[in-house]
């Protein structure tokens, strides 16, 4: 599990900044990802079977997502 947050003194708010970057989760075929605030353009493309969830996404997120055979 990866878990991302800005620290609690930061001085702006998490859901209105990119706070992971363009290809996070890319290739990902597994685990649980959760990020407090947004995430840029390509955010887990490609993905067959991580759990994510992101308060906001770029316009191509998502992209080819697939569903793992058991």
């Amino acid at each position: 599990m990866i878990a991302v947050r800005p620290d609690e003194v930061a001085s702006f708010a998490a859901e209105h900044n990119v706070i992971a970057g363009n290809v996070i989760g890319y290739g990902a075929t597994a685990g649980e990802i959760y990020l407090r605030g947004v995430v840029g353009e390509r955010f887990c493309v490609r993905n067959s079977g991580v759990t994510a969830v992101a308060e906001g996404a770029g316009d191509h997120a998502l992209e080819y997502m697939t569903v793992a055979s058991p």
